[in-house]
C-alpha cells in the first residue's frame, strides 16, 4: 500500500457523504506496499482503510470487492467491504475507484515461525474452501489472472534492454516452467483450480495475540490452480536467509493445510514449477517497478534482489511435498 494520489480534507469530507459514518477524526496516508493509495480513517463509527484503486478498471475492482465481501460472509477473516448510501461496493474520487473497507485487528508479522505457518495453512486451506463456490454475480464468469501470461510476456519484453544477460537468461529459463506449470499438453489430470488469494505475503496476514486475525489486499485474486497459491505462501513464509526453503516452517505450512484440504499427486508433480513460477511473477514485478518507478507522495519499492535469490534457488534445487 502506498500513497499515489493526494486527496485533502475536502475531498475526502465529500467523498464519505456517500456512506454513513459520520465525522473523520483524523486521516492519514499508508506507505506500505506499492499498487494502490491507501488512507488510514479514523471516524465517528470507526476505523477504515480508503484504498483508491490506481491502475485497475473499474469492472475488475467490483469484482474483487464482491469476492472480498463472499470471503467475509463465509466466516473467514476478511475485512468487509462498506457498501455505500446507495448500496455500492466503491466510488470514484478524482476519476478513479475508491473503496471503504472495515480495519481489522492486528499487525503482520516480519519474522515467521513454526506455529505461524501452521495458522496460515489452516487458513489458506479454508480460503480456497471458501473461494470455491464464489462466481460473479451468479454466473459462471471466473476472475481471470491479472499478472497472467500476456503480463509476464510484456513485463520481459519491456525488461529486455534494462536488464543484465544472467537476468535475462533466468527469466528465460523460469519462463520455461510457467510455461510448464499452466500447459494443457501435460499427461496429468486438471489441477484442483478455485479462487486463490495470490498474493498473501506477510504483510498481507494480520495477527492479534499470536493468533491471525485478518487476511487482507486481495487485488491479485483470480481463478487458479491452489498448488500456486500454496507456492505464493511457501517462497515468503518459509523462505531463509540463504534463500532456500525452511523445512520444518514448510512442514508446519502443509500438514495443517493437508488436514483441510487433500494435496492430490497432480499437484506435488508440479511443486516446484508452481514455487519457480511464483517467484517469477513476483521477481517481474519488482524488476519493473525499480526501473519503471511510479510517482507517489510516499511509495515503497521492494527489493527485487531478493526474489532474484529465491528464484535461482528454486530452479536449481529439488524441491518436493
Amino acid at each position: 500500500m502506498s500513497v499515489y494520489t493526494k486527496i485533502t480534507n475536502g475531498e475526502l469530507d465529500l467523498h464519505l457523504k456517500n456512506y454513513s459514518l459520520g465525522k473523520i477524526i483524523k486521516f492519514s496516508g499508508i506507505s506500505e506496499g506499492i499498487e494502490n493509495s491507501n488512507y488510514l480513517l479514523n471516524t465517528e463509527s470507526g476505523d477504515f482503510i480508503l484504498t483508491i484503486f490506481e491502475a485497475i478498471s473499474a469492472d475488475r475492482v467490483v469484482n474483487y470487492l464482491s469476492f472480498m465481501n463472499h470471503v467475509n460472509n463465509k466466516g473467514l477473516l476478511s475485512p468487509l467491504v462498506i457498501e455505500t448510501n446507495d448500496g455500492e461496493l466503491f466510488k470514484n474520487i478524482k476519476n478513479k475507484p475508491a473503496a471503504l473497507i472495515q480495519k481489522l485487528e492486528g499487525k503482520s508479522i516480519t519474522q515467521p515461525a513454526n506455529e505461524h505457518c501452521a495458522q496460515l495453512g489452516k487458513v489458506l486451506a479454508g480460503f480456497h474452501s471458501c473461494g470455491s463456490d464464489f462466481s460473479l454475480e451468479n454466473t459462471n464468469t471466473k476472475i481471470r489472472n491479472s499478472r497472467g501470461g500476456v503480463w509476464v510476456e510484456e513485463a520481459f519484453e519491456k525488461l529486455k534492454d534494462v536488464i543484465d544477460a544472467h537476468q535475462l537468461k533466468l527469466i528465460e529459463r523460469a519462463i520455461e516452467f510457467r510455461q510448464y506449470l499452466f500447459s494443457q499438453k501435460k499427461s496429468l489430470l486438471p489441477l484442483p483450480a478455485g479462487m486463490i488469494h495470490a498474493d498473501l505475503f506477510r504483510d498481507n496476514i494480520l495477527f492479534f495475540k499470536n493468533k491471525i486475525s485478518g487476511i487482507i489486499d486481495f487485488y491479485y485474486s483470480f481463478h487458479g490452480p491452489y498448488i500456486y497459491d500454496l507456492a505464493v505462501v511457501a517462497n515468503d513464509w518459509c523462505n531463509q536467509k540463504n534463500s532456500s526453503l525452511d523445512k520444518e516452517r514448510l512442514k508446519s505450512l502443509i500438514t495443517e493445510y493437508k488436514k483441510i484440504r487433500k494435496i492430490t499427486s497432480e499437484e506435488k508433480v508440479v511443486w516446484k514449477p508452481a514455487l519457480v513460477t511464483a517467484a517469477l511473477r513476483f521477481y517481474l514485478s519488482r524488476l519493473i517497478d525499480l526501473h519503471y518507478p511510479k510517482i507517489g507522495e510516499l511509495t515503497h519499492i521492494k527489493d527485487p534482489s531478493i526474489f532474484e535469490n529465491i528464484l535461482i534457488d528454486r530452479i536449481e534445487n529439488e524441491h518436493t511435498i
